[in-house]
């Protein structure tokens, strides 16, 4: 008996909720007119016209690309992608998304995050984040001061930074994925996987599978995800050292594929050529022709699914309070599906032009790409 409970007491606490599905994109729904939003940032508008950046492949999957075929002059902008959710989700939700290839190359910022509005303060999650040729993901969370990470139980990732202080030039409080696969080109060499992040009353979660060790229950259809079932998470932020109700309001979904910026011009000689002056960053890739630099500057992405039972509508300006302090920017496209390779898929120049459109769904843009990261809006 003495022997039983000293092997239940080492057992580890298996926390976590079952949530009810909320929307679903299958694919993503890029191709109806929705709401513009702009924020600021060093960015060119791109016309409805510019539909090689969206969208929907011949097997039903969804494609994000950066441009790889424009000849860009200098002072210019390379196009590149994002998108972000109409509806803004508080705690009690998890995203999921599932995807087959992730952006990566030289100069090559992408995320999948989410955003409060007023940032720092509404809060900030990076559920896959990496640059260049990085290997393995980087989860971070950002938020106003007051709040530090301190895991809740065991983690497979590592804690490399605890103060989640947001704000320009801050990092955040950052876990690093051990698992290579879970970005880059390994994540391509797996056949992609899926990330799960969990926003709830005592603390944020994300977890990553490899596609070899996705669940059978975690589909596209499922109705509920039961995150107790999920296995020991990659990060996880306890609400004892920050007060996640307080500090972390109905967040914005969104999904971004920068180029150069802060982060990966500055840090590109850890895993590509080290630049030598007067080479810049954007010099060196975003003008010019591309050749093959940004033939893997793409997400290609089975579905999204958010489940929850908190949701709170995003108008445009909200949406665009949202993200006020990334440096992205957000117009719209229309999608049409196309067969092959995104790296096959041409990528035309749009026009310079600002508009708008109405609609359900996502915010959806183009934008362009250079010295200071400027992107576009998507969901």
């Amino acid at each position: 008996m003495k022997a039983a409970v000293l092997a239940l007491a080492v057992l580890p606490i298996v926390l976590g909720a079952t949530y009810p599905l909320a929307e679903s994109w299958n694919p993503l729904p890029f191709s109806r007119a929705a709401q513009l939003t702009i924020i600021s940032g060093d960015v060119f508008w791109g016309k409805p016209s510019n539909q090689s950046l969206y969208y929907t492949t011949s097997k039903g999957t969804t494609i994000l690309k950066v441009d790889n075929t424009s000849f860009v002059p200098y002072n210019d902008k390379r196009f590149a992608p994002k998108l972000l959710s109409k509806s803004a989700y508080g705690v009690g939700t998890v995203w999921v998304m599932d995807a087959v290839h992730m952006p990566y190359g030289c100069s090559v910022w992408p995320a999948f995050w989410t955003q409060g509005p007023n940032w720092p303060n509404g809060g900030e999650i990076d559920i896959v984040e990496g640059i260049n040729q990085q290997q393995g993901n980087q989860i971070a969370v950002h938020a106003a001061s007051g709040c530090t990470a301190t895991p809740i139980g065991q983690t497979t990732g590592s804690l490399t930074q605890a103060n989640c202080a947001g704000g320009a030039g801050a990092s955040g409080c950052l876990f690093k994925d051990n698992n290579a696969n879970s970005f880059g080109s390994a994540f391509a060499a797996a056949g992609g996987g899926v990330y799960v992040a969990e926003l709830a009353s005592d603390g944020i979660r994300v977890w990553f599978m490899s596609r070899s060790n996705v669940p059978s229950t975690l589909t596209a259809s499922s109705s509920s995800i039961d995150t107790s079932t999920l296995g020991t998470p990659v990060a996880s932020y306890s609400s004892s050292s920050c007060n996640i109700a307080q500090l972390f309001t109905p967040q914005t979904l969104t999904l971004t594929i920068t180029l150069c910026g802060d982060w990966a011009g500055n840090a590109i000689q850890e895993t590509c050529p080290a630049l030598v002056s007067p080479q810049t960053c954007y010099t060196t890739y975003v003008i010019n022709e591309p050749a093959q630099k940004y033939d893997n500057a793409y997400f290609e992405i089975n579905y999204v699914n958010i489940y929850s039972s908190t949701k709170s509508n995003v108008t445009g300006s909200s949406a665009s309070s949202a993200a006020s302090g990334t440096g992205a920017s957000r117009t719209q496209t229309v999608g049409t599906q196309q067969s092959g390779s995104a790296a096959a898929q041409s990528s035309r120049a749009a026009g310079k032009k600002r508009w708008e459109g109405m609609g359900v769904g996502w915010v959806v843009g183009v934008a362009v790409a250079g010295v200071a990261g400027g992107v576009a809006a998507l969901f």
